[in-house]
């Protein structure tokens, strides 16, 4: 049954890689819609922090619930409250109610992203890394094909509002899925078989033992800090860097529009070979020295990203600062996941918070830098948050040292 649960979290992150991109592929008709109607671009730049208070609610509020209803359970809520959301943003007009709709839109699937990582790392105790590695991996493969079955969609003359509809009736579709295997208590419909999980206890649905041991106490201990500052360091250098490099290769190198989005296609594909590859080694390399490898290879090749005139060595920088940031996150997830392991919702949730608010603060500040010094010292200035990565690596590995003497 463990296998269902992964085939099944591996689909719904497919679908998530898809909608993640949705939003920056129809901002352009957005724009010219609510522009319209009125509105300035500062009025409709307000979608982005609306949809960050919504990710962050969501996610703080799932990790929990994830842990007290069970995995599925949150899953196969959290896939109808996004069909219901999109649904709801496709219908509503006046922009104060498109940005409540898609402040629940990210709420609703930062709560199913917490869902899903929790199920896979439940499903797959004794092989966490690569689960969640391979997870986030086919993310990438979604995040990629996504944009152009849109750009086809949209050149077809499709209205952008329909492209809402349609992925929430993806959703609607999946979430009834989760809910016919799942819904009824732990117990697939029309059989009397309950699902197992692993081990003696059950998939999480009705796992009191969960419940019980539930505790908030995790969020200030060393290690959990150690991983969230992960979590925060890795969507922190990533994010300024796809916000801003294809600006930066348009000043530095001369490129075109096009070539310069190009590079940002250059760290995905990075970023996703990364990550099936990390599900090859890290089981067998062990978590923290994956994390020790990662963490080398992004410090070592950083500094290439902002080699000003050497547009090849610029773009091997970025190529390679993805390999070494790829598997980052899924592997520290499954690190935190082995020791805090009846509170891995809570735990995914709290991560997925330290991510988001990587992805609004350090490209904040690399935007503010760079209209002060100019972007190659601004994403020069970013490299102070790499080097602590191979000292927390080197702490992980110590607690995991203790850790095995005491088994």
């Amino acid at each position: 049954m463990q296998r269902q649960l992964t085939y099944l979290g591996l689909l719904g992150y497919v679908f998530i890689g898809t909608a993640a991109v949705l939003v920056p592929s129809i901002m352009p008709l957005i724009t010219e819609d609510y522009s319209i109607a009125g509105l300035t671009l500062t009025t409709i730049g307000l979608l982005f922090p609306a949809r960050a208070i919504g990710g962050i609610l969501g996610n703080l509020l799932s990790g929990v619930a994830s842990d007290l209803l069970g995995r599925q359970r949150l899953v196969w809520l959290s896939a109808l409250l996004l069909a219901a959301s999109f649904g709801l943003s496709t219908l509503a007009q006046p922009w104060l109610f498109f940005l409540v709709a898609f402040a629940l839109v990210s709420a609703a699937q930062g709560a199913l992203s917490t869902g899903i990582n929790a199920m896979i790392a439940d499903a797959n105790q004794e092989a966490r890394s690569r689960a969640l590695n391979l997870l986030h991996g086919i993310y990438g493969v979604g995040a990629a094909i996504s944009p152009l079955i849109i750009g086809y969609i949209l050149g077809q003359g499709v209205a952008w509002r329909w492209t809402l509809a349609g992925t929430g009736l993806i959703w609607l579709l999946y979430g009834g899925l989760v809910y016919w295997l799942y819904g009824n208590g732990g117990k697939r419909e029309g059989q009397g078989e309950e699902v197992k999980g692993h081990g003696s206890e059950g998939t999480g649905d009705e796992n009191k033992t969960q419940s019980k041991a539930l505790t908030l106490s995790m969020l200030w201990q060393a290690p959990f800090l150690a991983v969230a500052l992960i979590a925060f360091i890795y969507n922190g250098v990533a994010y300024s860097l796809l916000n801003w490099v294809a600006l930066f290769m348009q000043e530095s190198a001369g490129f075109s529009i096009f070539a310069s989005v190009s590079v940002i296609s250059v760290f995905y594909a990075a970023l996703t070979l990364g990550r099936f590859a990390c599900t090859a080694f890290s089981e067998s390399l062990g978590y923290a020295r994956t994390l020790l490898l990662l963490a080398v290879v992004v410090t070592v090749t950083y500094p290439l990203v902002v080699m000003k005139g050497n547009s090849a060595v610029m773009i091997l920088g970025v190529f390679c600062t993805g390999l070494g940031l790829s598997g980052l996150f899924p592997t520290a997830l499954a690190y935190g996941s082995r020791l805090y392991p009846e509170q891995t919702g809570t735990l995914t949730g709290t991560l997925n918070v330290a991510m988001t608010l990587g992805a609004m603060i350090p490209p904040l500040w690399t935007g503010f830098l760079a209209e002060q010094w100019g972007f190659q010292t601004a994403l020069g200035i970013n490299f102070v948050m790499v080097p602590p990565l191979i000292l927390i690596a080197f702490y992980l590995r110590q607690v995991e040292k203790t850790a095995e003497k005491t088994v």
